[in-house]
């Protein structure tokens, strides 16, 4: 569901669902300096190609654009003191990194990895140990160190460098799910507590472009 994908973030953090850093990708001047989607509840759709189906009547995540400090906030429903509030920085064709600062970890920023166009977007999953490892390796301008659970994170690097590697991480995920035959869930603007119902034209445009992107990064 798409809501836990979001407002579960800090226990993902402390997973193999995001990339952990001691370097900060995101300082202001870096940050996206508008929204990339709408403030606005965001819902799950299902379904391959239109019509998509939304899933409105539950488990949508209000998601709100902070100007002041150029971050998306995430909202929690059940308890607003488990909302999150993440620095987007652009990683070119529609894929960006979101970072999420947590000095309680021994790696200081959480980054997870996003395709957004229009008003959908869909958080890609983070590679596992093993691949991440072996991805690791080939960027020798980083620096890695393994957390307690022997996964490693970025200890050391410019940030260009750490983009770029985000980057290849971003097109490796999508490359397995391929293989897997696994398809991710896209979340687009709706209304959160309205009943499912079909999606309409402008978000069956906008799931289909994330669709698009996604293809375009992984071309056979």
């Amino acid at each position: 569901m798409i809501r836990k994908l979001l407002v579960a973030l800090a226990a993902l953090a402390a997973s193999a669902c995001s990339y952990g850093s001691m370097v900060d990708i995101a300082p202001m001047n870096l940050r996206i300096s508008k929204p990339v989607v709408a403030a606005g509840d965001y819902c799950a759709a299902k379904g391959l190609e239109a019509p998509f189906y939304v899933i409105s009547s539950e488990d949508c995540a209000p998601v709100l654009w902070q100007a002041d400090t150029l971050t998306y906030l995430m909202v929690d429903p059940e308890d607003a003191k488990d909302s999150l509030q993440a620095a987007v920085v652009s990683l070119g064709s529609n894929l960006y990194a979101a970072q999420i600062e947590t000095p309680e970890e021994k790696d200081r920023y959480q980054i997870h990895l996003i395709i957004a166009k229009g008003n959908a977007f869909t958080l890609l999953s983070a590679l596992a140990d093993e691949p991440l490892k072996k991805l690791a390796a080939k960027h020798a301008k980083l620096t890695f160190t393994n957390d307690a659970s022997g996964r490693p994170y970025i200890a050391t690097g410019s940030v260009g460098s750490i983009r770029a590697f985000l980057r290849e991480a971003a097109i490796e995920s999508l490359r397995e799910m391929k293989k897997k035959d696994e398809m991710f869930s896209v979340g687009v603007l709706d209304k959160s507590g309205e009943p499912d119902h079909p999606g309409s034209e402008q978000q069956a445009k906008d799931i289909e472009a994330v669709m698009k992107i996604a293809e375009a990064l992984t071309p056979h």
